[in-house]
């Protein structure tokens, strides 16, 4: 068996076995937290259109869904799961278009919203140390746009000053992207702040108690529903990149849906390293 063969069957005949273990009748959790980027029209991974997104925040108001703050994600796992679909939506980086075609979309429907910054990088462009070449610089909100979407009930997290993969880093560096971050948001904001996100969803143990010492949660980028036992500061979330489409959207609290992200999210983890 050839490589490309080898690698063929490790993919789509690891996919077939795993099909066959998803608990397709099992009582499906309706808790989401959705994570966008930018919201621009260039196609990448990385991009979900403006139209796209404002399709979306429709269905979510035509399905009933409870758009809640991230917190309360957090507050439902000490509790009963409610029945209705219960949804949280986050933005990673802080790009500006956040500002120009999410708020909006966001303001009509009354949705709360968590943008997650990256400090010092705020009323720049997204060209951190690190940033693979395939990523396109686009610029970042500024801080009185910060400002006015915090006013308006935005709330933002952490995302680190400079976006490194902080196993890389010390626990004293660590400690230093978390809290200058912290720090820096509370000031322009003048309110406290208590979420995080892991950059490109990496952390291990040391990087988790370091987050644990500041915030209240974190988000990794595990593809997934939240359910009961889900950790508080690894929580999973689900890739807009992976339901753009408007008709996958509408079934988004569906079994078959809850069943599509466990194969892809089984997936994942058989192609990455």
């Amino acid at each position: 068996m050839n490589s490309v063969t080898s690698a063929r069957e490790r993919l789509f005949g690891g996919g077939r076995a795993l099909l066959g273990k998803i608990p397709l009748m099992a009582k499906f959790q309706p808790v989401a937290i959705l994570t966008y980027h930018s919201l621009d029209d260039s196609g990448s991974v990385l991009s979900t259109p403006p139209r796209a997104f404002a399709e979306q925040m429709r269905i979510l108001h035509e399905l009933d869904a409870s758009v809640v703050p991230l917190g309360t994600i957090r507050d439902t796992l000490g509790g009963t799961i409610p029945s209705n679909p219960l949804v949280a939506i986050t933005f990673d980086d802080g790009f500006r278009n956040v500002y120009e075609h999410g708020f909006p979309v966001l303001h009509r429907f009354g949705f709360p919203a968590t943008v997650f910054l990256v400090t010092d990088y705020c009323g720049k462009t997204n060209d951190w140390p690190g940033q693979p070449h395939w990523v396109k610089p686009r610029p970042l909100l500024e801080w009185a746009e910060v400002r006015e979407m915090s006013k308006a009930g935005i709330t933002f997290g952490s995302h680190t000053r400079t976006h490194p993969d902080l196993r890389t880093l010390s626990p004293r560096q660590i400690e230093e992207e978390l809290v200058a971050s912290k720090r820096t948001i509370e000031d322009a904001l003048d309110r406290s702040v208590d979420t995080f996100a892991y950059p490109c969803g990496t952390y291990n143990d040391t990087v988790k108690h370091l987050a644990q010492s500041h915030f209240s949660l974190s988000c990794s980028t595990a593809l997934g529903f939240v359910k009961p036992g889900s950790d508080p500061f690894a929580f999973e979330r689900l890739d807009m990149y992976y339901l753009r489409h408007p008709i996958g959207f509408r079934y988004l609290f569906s079994r078959g849906m809850g069943a599509y992200i466990h194969l892809r999210s089984c997936l994942r983890t058989l192609i990455r390293p």
